[in-house]
């Protein structure tokens, strides 16, 4: 599924706790290559960006935060980071308040939906393979497999119950099979 006219879009909503996290953290270079994709300061927040772009954003920025890790860890690193600030806002804290009382397992079920709404081509599948193991298909991780690991693997910090360990199983092309483990 691709919007109008073939582009894959992010939607701002997907975004902007990305731009809270790195707010007066990054050199003048880094922020002059955000700026020139209109991402950052001094641009306001767009309704929507290319997928492309974001996904470079994530590579730039979690460079800069999170140096001297392999890129999959500074990805997953700036992935975390991401829904702990969303986490922080009145709407994330609605909603992880909401994520415990429904449980983990309603919340997983719930979470690929919440993909899906982020972006206008990213489609999920999620299979219970048995009580602590998941499993979670997507169809496209804009080759930032990391920052949608670290997405889903903040969860485990807030709500009891939530898989600990969040592994890419496998890969085809932009498609990611990510494998949710329960270690606890």
């Amino acid at each position: 599924m691709v919007g109008v006219g073939g582009s894959k879009l992010i939607f701002s909503g997907a975004v902007e706790s990305l731009f809270k996290v790195m707010q007066g953290r990054l050199t003048p270079e880094t922020q002059a290559k955000l700026a020139a994709m209109r991402m950052g300061p001094p641009h306001k927040l767009e309704p929507a960006y290319p997928a492309e772009d974001w996904a470079r954003a994530v590579r730039l920025i979690s460079a800069e935060l999170f140096p001297g890790n392999e890129s999959y860890a500074q990805h997953a690193q700036l992935g975390k980071a991401t829904v702990l600030q969303f986490a922080d806002t009145f709407m994330g804290k609605a909603m992880f308040g909401a994520a415990k009382i429904m449980g983990a397992q309603r919340s997983l079920d719930r979470m690929t939906r919440n993909f899906r709404t982020g972006a206008n081509f990213i489609e999920t599948r999620f299979t219970v393979v048995d009580p602590k193991t998941h499993e979670l298909w997507m169809n496209d991780v804009s080759d930032v497999p990391g920052f949608y690991a670290g997405l889903i693997g903040a969860g485990a910090d807030v709500i009891p119950g939530w898989p600990d360990r969040i592994e890419v199983k496998q890969r085809d092309g932009a498609a990611c099979l990510y494998e949710l483990k329960l270690t606890r």
